[in-house]
């Protein structure tokens, strides 16, 4: 099973998006941005309401980090594409975003893109 981690402050909106893909081959974890994982999930999936949020400075801290900075990510947020792809980290071929209210087809076929399985 592969190791996901969802990650909100919203706790509604982490369930929600861990339900979508439980069962799937995935082991689905929630934290908030001040409680991550002790260890590297395979991938996170960062509910993101605003720039300049909690989870917003949880994705500068992964990538800031050698440790964690290929982990891939994906950003599931309600804002603008515009105003998401205008952020530093968007460019990252190990971060992709999904647009809220999240499909779990879509959401899956983006967790197996970004980790390399069919």
């Amino acid at each position: 099973m592969v190791e996901v981690a969802v990650v909100s402050t919203d706790s509604a909106t982490a369930q929600r998006l861990a339900a979508l893909i439980t069962g799937h081959d995935f082991r689905v974890t929630t934290y908030t941005p001040d409680a991550l994982p002790a260890t590297l999930p395979a991938l996170f999936i960062i509910a993101m309401p605003a720039l300049s949020s909690p989870e917003e400075q949880v994705i500068e801290r992964l990538r800031a980090d050698e440790t964690t900075a290929n982990v891939p990510i994906v950003i599931a947020s309600a804002l603008p594409m515009n105003e998401l792809q205008s952020v530093p980290y968007a460019s990252d071929w190990t971060i992709a975003i999904v647009p809220e209210p999240v499909e779990a087809t879509v959401l899956i076929e983006t967790i197996n893109f970004l980790l390399g399985q069919p």
